[in-house]
């Protein structure tokens, strides 16, 4: 058997060897890059609706502004506002609620539909997320309200804090870990600050 052969081989298998795991890797890592792009676009496109109705609470509600918020939970708020300011239009109520059932055939089993109700017209949001939290804030104090929230004390809410968390559809990897992208926002409308 000739050494130079055998020793090429050698070579050659490790040189294959190479270049197959550092072909697995890049396509994992373009995996992960797409997944964390994917949940990072729905993480946007929710927040872009979020500020929309969030910025409105109380606005043109002719009755006082005390009724506004009509249910503040950790996962759910329902509040009047004159959400397209059309001097025509009634007063909208506004709901936003995140589901506790796993969304049936999802890969994830963290997502949850995330539901948007204006005046009875329902909106379900099913792309990936996994926490949609809501706190609530007092004047004078920088802790955010126990919950349940009383009725007087909804009267008192000046500042709403949003928590949005959308993880990928599919897992990534060997652990089968989930990509996830966050967005948080304070809301301090400016009716509720009259």
């Amino acid at each position: 058997m000739n050494l130079g052969l055998t020793i090429s081989f050698i070579i050659g298998g490790m040189l294959m060897i190479a270049i197959v795991t550092l072909n697995t890797r890049m396509g994992q890592h373009s995996a992960d890059i797409t997944m964390h792009t994917m949940s990072q676009n729905h993480v946007s496109n929710i927040s872009d609706i979020v500020e929309f109705d969030f910025q409105k609470i109380g606005y043109n509600v002719q009755e006082p502004i005390a009724g506004a918020i009509q249910v503040a939970d950790e996962n759910e708020i329902r509040f009047q506002s004159n959400l397209n300011n059309n001097p025509a239009e009634t007063v909208n109520t506004v709901t936003w609620r995140l589901g506790t059932d796993v969304i049936a055939g999802s890969p994830n089993p963290r997502h949850r539909t995330l539901t948007r109700i204006v005046d009875g017209d329902t909106q379900d949001i099913n792309v990936g997320v996994t926490r949609f939290e809501l706190r609530y804030f007092v004047p004078g104090n920088h802790n955010p309200l126990p919950f349940p929230i009383d009725a007087s004390t909804r009267e008192d809410i000046h500042r709403v804090e949003v928590i949005l968390e959308v993880e990928s559809r599919e897992g990534i990897g060997r652990n089968n870990q989930f990509t996830t992208s966050s967005w948080r926002k304070v809301f301090t409308p400016p009716n509720l600050n009259l």
